[in-house]
């Protein structure tokens, strides 16, 4: 726990009331120990960290989640700046993500990295049933917000799948100076500077080549894009139809860029599923607010257990836990973070100093997730 406190002391701590970040850090130890993350078992979990009574850190946990002191923006905006860190070049993957037994469905910014698994950055929950005729209006909110939250200085490259697909997304986007790849139906019409309109479709290529139409139009409506790119590779089960900003960057790393978009997916899963992650689809959250606030919780504990995933292979312990020679990565960083965490209390003591040592190395010099980890988005040729 007091491993826990030090790093959201660093994250929050200038900014937040102590009392605050120190609220917040026992929460995310009781994820961390948590057999699944609801909050009785959160409470429980914190509770025999803490040595109290059981109902008392429950209350403590609830108390943080119904907290209306604690608002997402102000919180989201000190976390973006800690994960960026210093780093001048990102790309996010966007998505949408349901709870379907309450109702709720979560939007959410990740950014991207090499290691299989996007960082949570920033999410907002609403209400399923009232997305209809709103859901553009969240979308383009989410992108206003990050654009005031993160650095001037930083390139940013935006993913994002079919349902992003539309023109007034493509337009904030470049109204913003943010690149983007953003997937839509092959339904949709596209037209080169020369060509007749047709849908997207007819225009795939052949035996997985790849075509790239610059200073395209898409849709009936004759909507500008700085270029489409479409493939259809073996094993895709439907093509790839793309619009991007990145109008003189290569083609195939256009295509590369965007099949990082499933990183979210499988963040997505490591949150979610009770399995293989920390289960929050079995916990039942009524109100948005509050699950926003256990989101956080688990964004927290996910990016810190990664974090102890890469000192596991700083530290060359991840060897320990391959069952072949193979030089490649054969488990998570997540997974690794959740094993050695799991194993903390009975290591080895020259493990678990060469573990920790790494790990304390990493948050001291700050080199958070997106820096060391980070995936790079494909250049403009001209820049």
């Amino acid at each position: 726990m007091d491993h826990t406190r030090s790093a959201l002391e660093e994250i929050f701590g200038e900014d937040m009331h102590l009392a605050r970040v120190r609220s917040l850090a026992n929460a995310v130890a009781g994820v961390l120990n948590a057999v699944v993350v609801s909050i009785a078992a959160i409470g429980r979990a914190y509770a025999q960290l803490a040595g109290i009574e059981s109902k008392s850190g429950v209350k403590q946990v609830d108390r943080f989640l119904g907290n209306d002191g604690v608002l997402l923006d102000e919180v989201l905006q000190l976390w973006v700046r800690h994960v960026v860190g210093t780093t001048s070049r990102i790309a996010m993957a966007m998505d949408w993500t349901d709870f379907e037994g309450d109702d709720h469905t979560t939007l959410c910014v990740y950014v991207v990295t090499t290691h299989g698994r996007a960082t949570p950055l920033a999410w907002r929950t609403v209400k399923k049933s009232t997305l209809k005729k709103r859901r553009t209006g969240y979308e383009l909110d989410m992108v206003r917000r990050l654009h005031r939250w993160l650095p001037d200085s930083i390139e940013i490259t935006l993913l994002a799948d079919r349902g992003f697909g539309y023109a007034e997304l493509y337009e904030q986007l470049g109204d913003l100076g943010w690149d983007y790849v953003i997937r839509f139906r092959e339904d949709i019409i596209v037209s080169g500077p020369d060509d007749d309109p047709v849908a997207a479709s007819e225009l795939v290529p052949a035996h997985g080549r790849v075509r790239k139409i610059t200073r395209a139009k898409v849709t009936r409506k004759r909507n500008p894009v700085p270029a489409v790119v479409l493939v259809k590779r073996k094993g895709m089960k439907e093509s790839w139809c793309l619009a991007t900003s990145l109008a003189t960057a290569d083609a195939n790393e256009i295509v590369k860029a965007y099949s990082r978009r499933f990183t979210i997916e499988e963040t997505f899963r490591d949150t979610k599923d009770i399995t293989f992650g920390l289960g929050l689809r079995a916990t039942h959250i009524r109100d948005a607010a509050r699950r926003d606030r256990m989101l956080l919780l688990i964004a927290i504990a996910h990016t810190l257990l990664t974090l102890l995933g890469a000192a596991s292979e700083a530290s060359g312990l991840d060897r320990t836990l391959k069952t072949n020679t193979s030089p490649k990565r054969t488990m998570s960083l997540f997974n690794q973070g959740l094993y050695w965490y799991q194993c903390l209390a009975d290591l080895r003591d020259d493990w678990l100093d060469r573990l920790l040592t790494a790990y304390e190395k990493i948050l001291r010099e700050h080199e958070f997730l997106c820096e060391i980890l980070k995936f790079e988005p494909p250049l403009e040729r001209a820049k």
